[in-house]
């Protein structure tokens, strides 16, 4: 992931936005792997509360949301995907490393493809009744796509102050 410019620097001038998402966009996956990285051996499974998606459930999840990014920008009629609790169960630390290992991958993918994104494709509309209607690929990238890990990354993160609460952490 060393090819690319750090995110916090300023853009190339004429950057194209394809471009410009795709480091956004492994921005975000750097930090979520982050968090995942901090799940002890053990807590692979937990999840904060009954019928809730466990840590090893959102890191399949977030590897389903790029799958499902790539299928929809080649079927636009594509339905939305749903997380499912229970959906991811690790049976091993070396299971959790190859499910991480995944999760790195699809963000390599999820780059390349949004680099290949000019203007015209990010402004062509689709369906997804997410959104009410038809929206812009560029708003199907930001909110179903990075603004949704996001979201998730904050639930990890959550997840790992209830456990080290529960193990005596700091509150």
């Amino acid at each position: 992931m060393a090819s690319m410019p750090d995110p916090i620097e300023r853009p190339p001038e004429g950057e194209a936005e394809g471009k410009r998402l795709a480091r956004w966009a492994e921005a975000v996956r750097r930090s979520t792997l982050r968090r995942l990285a901090e799940v002890s051996a053990g807590h692979e499974n937990a999840r904060p509360a009954p019928g809730a998606m466990s840590f090893a459930d959102l890191a399949q999840h977030l590897v389903d949301a790029d799958t499902w990014l790539a299928r929809k920008l080649a079927d636009p009629d594509l339905p939305a995907m749903q997380g499912r609790a229970g959906a991811k169960k690790v049976v091993s630390r070396s299971d959790w490393q190859r499910l991480l290992e995944e999760v790195e991958r699809s963000g390599r993918r999820r780059r390349r493809l949004l680099e290949g994104l000019d203007r015209a494709a990010l402004e062509r509309r689709l369906p997804d009744e997410r959104f009410g209607g038809e929206v812009a690929v560029w708003w199907i990238v930001v909110r179903g796509n990075l603004e949704h890990e996001a979201h998730h990354r904050g639930q990890i993160a959550a997840g790992l102050r209830a456990l080290d609460r529960d193990a005596g952490g700091p509150a």
